[in-house]
């Protein structure tokens, strides 16, 4: 697990995060103002309200930033899980079309789907691979080159022949259903592991916008504290949101996979 999941992954753990850590660096910019003497001289000679906008409006930026990439994760990982049922839902309607087809693609699709839903989906959020869906792709892979080298280029009456323009299809829907998983997994991966620099700048980017605002009113004390806390607040509930949304797969409403029926 990453700095964005490093509690369990129930749904709520993110907001819980978010809390702990604005809280820590508020207490911790506290700390640095008030018990250090590093600012002691902002007492006769404070510095101006308005700096305030300095670091900020640099986090304000990149939390923005962060917003859209997570939100344009959940749109195209809705659009990878669409995609990847769809792909499967062809390929069941194909094998239907004779006993044959049924033989050659209905066993590894079942196992495709059982593979994906309880492992790569179920068990590691999207973010690992499994070496067993590798194999059961190869497997189908296999199947259309079979049914391909076996297919006829007209169905005559009464024929129960695979034609190859049939043949053709399986092998589109396999490499679609391929692109899918592929993308699926890509997205899983990089939510997970991708952000972890980028929220440890936007908590050091926290933690100098903390310290600004208790140095701003490093001579009236209650006033610092008031407004640390605040900006605490203010922090916890933006990193909430954007951690709710940043992994599609896992937190408080995690998309979930609706091909299980066509197994």
């Amino acid at each position: 697990q990453t700095i964005l999941y490093f509690f369990p992954t129930f749904g709520l753990a993110p907001i819980l995060l978010a809390v702990i850590v604005s809280t820590t660096l508020g207490v911790a910019a506290y700390l640095i103002v008030f018990k250090t003497r590093l600012f002691d001289h902002l007492i006769n000679k404070p510095l101006v309200p308005p700096y305030i906008v300095i670091p900020t409006s640099v986090l304000a930026l990149l939390l923005a930033f962060m917003a859209s990439s997570a939100w344009q994760n959940t749109t195209t990982a809705a659009a990878a899980l669409q995609n990847e049922a769809t792909a499967l839902n062809r390929l069941g309607i194909i094998a239907a079309t004779s006993p044959a087809l049924a033989r050659e693609l209905k066993g590894d699709l079942s196992s495709y789907i059982q593979l994906v839903v309880q492992g790569e989906w179920g068990k590691e959020y999207n973010m690992r691979r499994q070496p067993e869906v590798d194999q059961t792709l190869s497997n189908l892979y296999r199947d259309a080159w079979t049914i391909d080298a076996g297919a006829c280029t007209v169905r005559e009456a009464g024929s129960q022949c695979t034609t190859q323009a049939m043949a053709a299809e399986i092998l589109t829907e396999i490499k679609q259903l391929e692109a899918a998983r592929e993308q699926r997994l890509s997205i899983g991966s990089k939510s997970n592991l991708g952000y972890a620099r980028k929220w440890a700048i936007i908590y050091l980017l926290t933690l100098a916008s903390s310290i600004t605002i208790g140095a701003v009113h490093r001579a009236h004390r209650p006033t610092a504290i008031t407004a640390i806390v605040l900006w605490c607040l203010c922090t916890a509930l933006v990193f909430s949101m954007i951690k709710l949304h940043t992994h599609p797969y896992k937190g408080f409403n995690p998309l979930t996979p609706d091909f299980t029926s066509l197994g």
